[in-house]
């Protein structure tokens, strides 16, 4: 089946989101109220040299729906795309973005900038979260191969954009991951570092938000972690995770489950 052809008035363009709305691949809005699992909690953290991502597994309707979701994934070598809000329809964006950067690149010979990606993503999450009950609130970072920085960018349900020169928390658990973030941040963090904090904040948010999923040791569950700098986007082995979360618990169990005035 060769390409379809377009007038000169109707080409889409190098932009894969309006060749998938003009070719009709994208899927139809719904303005039904169907229940869906909600995904939830993401965080992400700069530090010298990086960005460091951590996110819960759990998925979350009147129920527990799913603890095993990924809510992160590399959109492409340098960035990565987070998720919460509706998480079918959160997978399904983390998919088009990732075709959409693949298809610029191919119909250019050159790839976006950080920022463009950013920015490309702000009307695909405006049509969709003004036009369904299912909302998808997505966190985008990545390593800026021109500037040299780790850099992140959220977004409000309208789809605007905005640059985040610390970190940033999205899903039901952000009250409890952003004060510990505000409490452990600063701008020289390296990587370790931005890691434990992290996973400290994912941690919190577990542990007070009934909807957000921490470190389950008895399934051997955790959240996952991963890093975009120079090297590209990295997953954590699990074995490290779990260690890491270990170490938080064993802190917590010798303190009767109190943080006993220190962030650690």
């Amino acid at each position: 089946m060769g390409l379809p052809l377009f007038s000169a008035s109707d080409d889409p363009g190098p932009s894969f989101f309006h060749f998938a709305q003009s070719t009709g691949l994208t899927p139809p809005v719904s303005n039904s109220s169907a229940t869906s699992a909600h995904a939830t909690t993401v965080i992400a953290v700069r530090y010298v040299g990086g960005v460091v991502m951590v996110g819960d597994r759990q998925a979350t309707g009147n129920y527990i729906a799913s603890r095993d979701v990924r809510k992160i994934e590399a959109a492409d070598r340098y960035t990565a795309i987070a998720i919460s809000g509706t998480a079918a329809r959160g997978i399904e964006f983390i998919r088009m973005a990732q075709l959409s950067f693949e298809h610029y690149e191919k119909m250019t010979d050159t790839a976006l900038s950080l920022e463009g990606k950013a920015n490309y993503l702000s009307p695909i999450i405006q049509r969709n979260n003004l036009s369904s009950p299912l909302l998808v609130l997505p966190l985008l970072a990545g390593w800026d191969s021109a500037l040299k920085v780790g850099r992140i960018f959220e977004y409000d349900g309208a789809g605007g954009c905005y640059e985040r020169f610390d970190f940033s928390t999205i899903g039901s658990g952000t009250p409890f991951a952003e004060g510990t973030l505000r409490l452990g941040f600063n701008a020289e963090l390296d990587r370790d570092a931005a890691i434990e904090l992290g996973a400290l904040a994912m941690y919190e948010a577990g542990d007070n938000d009934p909807s957000t999923g921490g470190p389950d040791f008895v399934r051997n569950l955790f959240p996952m972690i991963v890093t975009i700098s120079s090297e590209g986007f990295q997953e954590l082995a699990p074995d490290d995770v779990a260690e890491r979360f270990r170490v938080i618990n064993e802190r917590r169990t010798q303190s009767g489950g109190v943080a006993g005035g220190s962030l650690r």
